[in-house]
């Protein structure tokens, strides 16, 4: 598969500070889309007229986005009220800017650790709830599905009884194989038989199972062979984004991804 062709059909991470002070130039001549990662740095730092700007020369090069929002410190279930108010109140700025780029989407993660809930899991899971029946809402107002994100979930069942309570279709859920790799008890074939379903993006990166390494694809030892076969099988065109978490990667990324789309064609590109 032509990689320059792919570009234009998948994301590629990249903070919002590092493309407005490095690599915006380079998105805008290679013609590749980003997905804009928002932190509390990044919300406290910019004005709105930095965040327009940048989507005006996107949207100027015929450019396509998804925003990744915070997440450090965040907890959408918190028993905490104000952290949960926080938490709330950031992704909502999230998806205000969200909608100014016109966003295919806007990821969040949950903030579930069981090493913290763990004895307060069903009080965390309805607060949750609670909060993303709110933010779905507003996600409704803009037009813009919110993924959520598995991260340091042992398995699905947080993400399956909150996609069971809430049934939208601005929430849906982004598969991130990598962490599968390194945080869950179980294996991804367990991830896509319960949510397979409100599967709407993926998160690929790679690692040897042990860190979160954001490798490029085929780098490590995730099963992207597995996710590929099903998505083919189940006939499902998710939104695509590579998170390699260096810039070398990028390239190998692409390509690795190109591979798999040699053999599981699950997206058209003309």
């Amino acid at each position: 598969m032509d990689i320059d062709r792919l570009k234009q059909q998948v994301f590629v991470c990249c903070p919002f500070d590092l493309l407005v002070d490095r690599y915006l130039s380079r998105f805008l001549e290679e013609h590749m889309n980003p997905e804009i990662g928002l932190n509390a740095g990044v919300l406290d730092r910019f004005q709105w007229s930095s965040f327009k700007e940048v989507a005006g020369s996107l949207e100027t090069e015929g450019l396509s986005c998804t925003v990744h929002g915070p997440y450090t410190d965040l907890s959408i279930g918190a028993i905490d009220k104000k952290v949960r108010s926080i938490s709330i109140e950031r992704i909502k700025q999230a998806l205000e800017i969200a909608a100014l780029f016109r966003a295919r989407s806007l990821v969040c993660h949950t903030g579930f650790d069981l090493k913290h809930y763990y004895t307060m899991r069903d009080r965390w899971l309805g607060n949750a709830i609670e909060s993303l029946a709110l933010l779905s809402d507003c996600a409704s107002l803009f037009n813009i599905p919110i993924m959520l994100e598995n991260v340091f979930e042992p398995d699905p069942s947080i993400h399956r009884e909150i996609f069971e309570a809430i049934i939208s279709p601005f929430l849906g859920f982004c598969l991130d194989i990598g962490h599968i790799g390194v945080f869950s008890k179980m294996e991804l074939g367990y991830w896509l038989k319960d949510l397979g379903r409100r599967l709407g993006q993926l998160h690929l990166h790679d690692n040897r199972g042990v860190h979160d390494d954001h490798l490029a694809i085929g780098e490590g030892i995730m099963d992207f062979d597995g996710l590929f076969s099903w998505l083919y099988g189940e006939r499902k065109r998710p939104i695509v984004t590579l998170e390699p978490h260096d810039e070398k990667a990028v390239l190998p990324a692409l390509e690795g991804l190109a591979r798999l789309l040699d053999r599981y064609p699950i997206i058209p590109v003309a």
